[in-house]
C-alpha cells in the first residue's frame, strides 16, 4: 500500500512539473529590482533582494525540507514501540 502511495505522488509530482511554463523572461527579476528597488522600503538594493525575494526562496526551502523529512519519517513507519 505504501508503494503505491509513493508511486502515485511521484507520478502525480512528475506531471506537475511537465506542465510547468520553462520558457525565459525577456525581464527578469534583475531588471525589476534595479528599476523598482525603491518600492521595497529597504535603502539598499542588495538588502532590498536579500529581504523581498530571498525571503520567500528560503521559506520555501524550508518548508521543503521538513516536508521531505516528515514524509521520511512515515514511510520507515514512525516511531517504533
Amino acid at each position: 500500500m505504501k508503494r503505491i502511495l509513493g508511486v502515485l505522488l511521484v507520478l502525480a509530482l512528475a506531471l506537475t512539473l511537465l506542465q510547468l511554463d520553462y520558457s525565459k523572461d525577456r525581464e527578469g527579476s534583475y531588471e525589476y529590482y534595479v528599476s523598482h528597488w525603491e518600492e521595497v522600503g529597504v535603502p539598499n538594493l542588495v538588502t532590498a533582494v536579500l529581504a523581498d525575494w530571498r525571503a520567500y526562496d528560503s521559506l520555501g526551502e524550508a518548508t521543503l525540507l521538513f516536508t521531505s523529512v516528515v514524509g521520511f519519517y512515515l514511510l520507515l513507519g514512525g516511531k517504533k514501540k
